[in-house]
Protein backbone atom coordinates (compact mmCIF):
# COMPACT_ATOMS: atom_id res chain seq x y z
CA UNK A 1 0.00 0.00 0.00
CA UNK A 2 1.05 3.21 -1.12
CA UNK A 3 2.58 5.52 2.08
CA UNK A 4 1.04 8.61 0.59
CA UNK A 5 -2.42 6.36 0.82
CA UNK A 6 -2.06 5.60 3.84
CA UNK A 7 -1.01 9.00 5.51
CA UNK A 8 -3.81 10.70 3.41
CA UNK A 9 -6.38 8.22 4.90
CA UNK A 10 -5.04 9.05 8.40
CA UNK A 11 -5.74 12.99 7.75
CA UNK A 12 -8.92 12.42 6.33
CA UNK A 13 -10.42 10.25 9.21
CA UNK A 14 -8.79 12.76 11.79
CA UNK A 15 -10.32 15.55 9.77
CA UNK A 16 -14.04 14.15 9.75
CA UNK A 17 -14.16 13.19 13.73
CA UNK A 18 -13.05 16.48 14.45
CA UNK A 19 -15.71 18.06 12.13
CA UNK A 20 -18.58 15.91 13.28
CA UNK A 21 -17.14 16.67 17.17
CA UNK A 22 -16.94 20.49 16.48
CA UNK A 23 -20.44 19.98 14.98
CA UNK A 24 -21.70 18.50 18.10
CA UNK A 25 -23.02 15.33 16.99
CA UNK A 26 -20.27 13.38 19.54
CA UNK A 27 -17.41 14.34 21.88
CA UNK A 28 -14.07 13.63 21.27
CA UNK A 29 -12.19 15.55 23.51
CA UNK A 30 -11.04 12.72 25.68
CA UNK A 31 -10.05 10.18 22.86
CA UNK A 32 -9.08 13.10 20.07
CA UNK A 33 -5.03 13.53 20.92
CA UNK A 34 -4.68 10.15 22.08
CA UNK A 35 -5.65 8.49 18.90
CA UNK A 36 -4.31 11.56 16.85
CA UNK A 37 -0.49 10.17 18.14
CA UNK A 38 -1.53 6.30 18.58
CA UNK A 39 -2.58 6.68 15.06
CA UNK A 40 0.69 8.49 14.14
CA UNK A 41 2.78 5.79 15.63
CA UNK A 42 0.78 3.07 13.86
CA UNK A 43 1.52 4.99 10.97
CA UNK A 44 5.31 4.34 11.63
CA UNK A 45 5.13 0.92 12.76
CA UNK A 46 3.31 0.22 9.33
CA UNK A 47 6.11 1.37 7.25
CA UNK A 48 8.71 -0.60 10.01
CA UNK A 49 6.63 -3.84 9.33
CA UNK A 50 6.76 -3.63 5.86
CA UNK A 51 9.97 -3.39 4.48
CA UNK A 52 13.90 -4.04 7.02
CA UNK A 53 14.86 -0.65 5.13
CA UNK A 54 12.60 1.36 7.17
CA UNK A 55 13.94 0.15 10.34
CA UNK A 56 13.95 3.84 11.27
CA UNK A 57 10.81 4.23 12.15
CA UNK A 58 10.58 2.03 15.39
CA UNK A 59 11.57 4.93 17.00
CA UNK A 60 9.34 7.05 16.23
CA UNK A 61 6.50 5.02 16.55
CA UNK A 62 7.27 3.65 19.63
CA UNK A 63 7.91 7.43 20.95
CA UNK A 64 4.19 8.88 19.53
CA UNK A 65 2.25 5.52 20.94
CA UNK A 66 3.62 5.81 24.21
CA UNK A 67 2.67 9.69 23.90
CA UNK A 68 -0.79 8.76 23.22
CA UNK A 69 -0.66 6.40 26.46
CA UNK A 70 0.19 8.76 28.59
CA UNK A 71 -2.47 11.65 27.33
CA UNK A 72 -4.93 8.69 27.32
CA UNK A 73 -3.88 7.77 30.82
CA UNK A 74 -5.53 10.27 33.05
CA UNK A 75 -8.93 8.96 31.73
CA UNK A 76 -8.22 5.02 32.42
CA UNK A 77 -5.64 5.36 35.45
CA UNK A 78 -5.91 8.89 36.49
CA UNK A 79 -4.40 7.84 39.92
CA UNK A 80 -1.00 5.92 38.10
CA UNK A 81 -0.90 8.73 35.94
CA UNK A 82 2.40 10.79 38.48
CA UNK A 83 3.75 7.24 38.42
CA UNK A 84 3.54 6.31 34.89
CA UNK A 85 3.59 8.68 32.61
CA UNK A 86 8.00 9.03 32.63
CA UNK A 87 8.34 5.59 32.64
CA UNK A 88 5.74 5.32 29.94
CA UNK A 89 7.87 7.32 27.73
CA UNK A 90 11.20 6.14 28.44
CA UNK A 91 10.29 2.88 28.10
CA UNK A 92 8.99 3.41 24.56
CA UNK A 93 11.77 5.06 23.57
CA UNK A 94 13.79 2.08 24.78
CA UNK A 95 11.43 -0.30 22.56
CA UNK A 96 11.95 1.54 19.56
CA UNK A 97 15.90 1.09 19.92
CA UNK A 98 15.13 -2.54 20.47
CA UNK A 99 13.03 -2.95 17.60
CA UNK A 100 15.58 -1.41 15.32
CA UNK A 101 18.42 -4.07 16.71
CA UNK A 102 16.01 -6.64 16.44
CA UNK A 103 15.01 -5.87 12.69
CA UNK A 104 18.60 -5.29 11.46
CA UNK A 105 21.35 -6.78 14.11
CA UNK A 106 23.77 -5.33 12.75
CA UNK A 107 22.71 -1.62 14.08
CA UNK A 108 24.26 -3.32 17.54
CA UNK A 109 24.34 0.39 18.50
CA UNK A 110 20.77 0.53 19.31
CA UNK A 111 21.50 -1.97 21.95
CA UNK A 112 23.21 0.92 23.81
CA UNK A 113 20.16 4.09 23.72
CA UNK A 114 17.70 1.08 24.34
CA UNK A 115 19.66 -0.13 27.64
CA UNK A 116 20.25 3.55 28.98
CA UNK A 117 16.29 4.37 28.36
CA UNK A 118 15.13 1.49 30.14
CA UNK A 119 17.84 1.60 32.63
CA UNK A 120 16.28 5.07 33.54
CA UNK A 121 12.44 4.12 33.26
CA UNK A 122 13.64 1.64 35.68
CA UNK A 123 14.57 4.42 38.27
CA UNK A 124 11.87 6.76 37.55
CA UNK A 125 9.47 4.02 38.04
CA UNK A 126 11.32 2.52 41.33
CA UNK A 127 11.52 6.35 42.65
CA UNK A 128 13.50 5.44 45.54
CA UNK A 129 14.64 7.63 48.45
CA UNK A 130 18.19 6.02 48.69
CA UNK A 131 20.53 7.79 46.47
CA UNK A 132 23.10 5.43 46.54
CA UNK A 133 20.19 2.18 45.51
CA UNK A 134 19.66 4.45 42.83
CA UNK A 135 23.11 5.14 41.85
CA UNK A 136 23.65 1.09 41.87
CA UNK A 137 20.74 0.50 39.51
CA UNK A 138 21.78 2.91 37.45
CA UNK A 139 25.38 1.72 36.96
CA UNK A 140 24.48 -1.86 36.47
CA UNK A 141 21.95 -1.11 34.34
CA UNK A 142 24.44 0.99 32.18
CA UNK A 143 26.94 -2.38 32.46
CA UNK A 144 24.33 -5.02 31.49
CA UNK A 145 23.40 -2.91 28.73
CA UNK A 146 27.41 -2.61 27.40
CA UNK A 147 27.90 -6.43 28.20
CA UNK A 148 24.99 -6.92 25.72
CA UNK A 149 26.85 -5.10 23.26
CA UNK A 150 29.58 -7.61 23.77
CA UNK A 151 27.06 -10.78 23.81
CA UNK A 152 24.54 -10.16 21.21
CA UNK A 153 25.07 -11.10 17.69
CA UNK A 154 24.90 -8.53 14.87
CA UNK A 155 28.14 -6.58 15.16
CA UNK A 156 30.41 -6.69 12.45
CA UNK A 157 33.81 -8.09 14.44
CA UNK A 158 33.10 -10.07 17.70
CA UNK A 159 34.10 -6.90 19.86
CA UNK A 160 35.81 -6.98 22.96
CA UNK A 161 35.64 -3.59 24.03
CA UNK A 162 32.48 -3.02 25.51
CA UNK A 163 33.52 -5.70 28.21
CA UNK A 164 35.63 -2.74 29.75
CA UNK A 165 33.16 -0.70 30.79
CA UNK A 166 30.45 -3.18 31.50
CA UNK A 167 32.74 -4.29 33.84
CA UNK A 168 33.61 -0.88 35.63
CA UNK A 169 29.84 -0.02 35.49
CA UNK A 170 28.85 -3.06 36.84
CA UNK A 171 31.38 -2.68 39.54
CA UNK A 172 30.93 0.63 40.76
CA UNK A 173 27.01 -0.52 40.87
CA UNK A 174 27.33 -3.25 42.91
CA UNK A 175 29.37 -0.87 45.54
CA UNK A 176 26.81 1.80 45.40
CA UNK A 177 24.05 -1.07 46.19
CA UNK A 178 26.44 -2.52 48.98
CA UNK A 179 26.72 0.51 50.44
CA UNK A 180 23.10 1.31 50.61
CA UNK A 181 22.83 -1.88 52.15
CA UNK A 182 25.45 -1.87 54.50
CA UNK A 183 27.43 -4.71 53.22
CA UNK A 184 30.25 -2.41 51.88
CA UNK A 185 32.35 -2.95 55.12
CA UNK A 186 32.21 -6.80 54.26
CA UNK A 187 32.04 -7.14 50.41
CA UNK A 188 35.07 -4.61 49.33
CA UNK A 189 37.90 -6.51 51.75
CA UNK A 190 36.38 -10.08 50.28
CA UNK A 191 36.51 -9.06 47.16
CA UNK A 192 40.34 -7.80 47.73
CA UNK A 193 41.15 -11.55 49.42
CA UNK A 194 39.75 -13.47 46.46
CA UNK A 195 40.99 -10.64 43.78
CA UNK A 196 44.54 -11.61 45.78
CA UNK A 197 43.97 -14.97 45.42
CA UNK A 198 43.39 -15.51 42.03
CA UNK A 199 46.97 -13.48 41.51
CA UNK A 200 49.01 -15.62 43.71
CA UNK A 201 47.22 -18.84 42.15
CA UNK A 202 47.70 -17.52 38.33
CA UNK A 203 51.33 -16.47 39.18
CA UNK A 204 52.14 -19.83 40.89
CA UNK A 205 50.70 -21.45 37.61
CA UNK A 206 52.84 -20.10 35.30
CA UNK A 207 56.03 -21.88 37.18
Amino acid sequence: MNRKFVVGLFFILLGVGTLFSNLGYFSLNHIIWPAFFAAGGLIFMYFFAVSRSNWWAAIPGCVLLSIGAIIALPYVAANLEDVLAGPIVLAGISLGFWLVYLRVPSNWWAIIPAGVMLTVASITLIRSDNGLATAGVFFIGLGLTFALVALLPGAALRMAWPWIPAGILLLMGFLFISSASNLAAYVLPVGMILGGLVLMVRALGRR
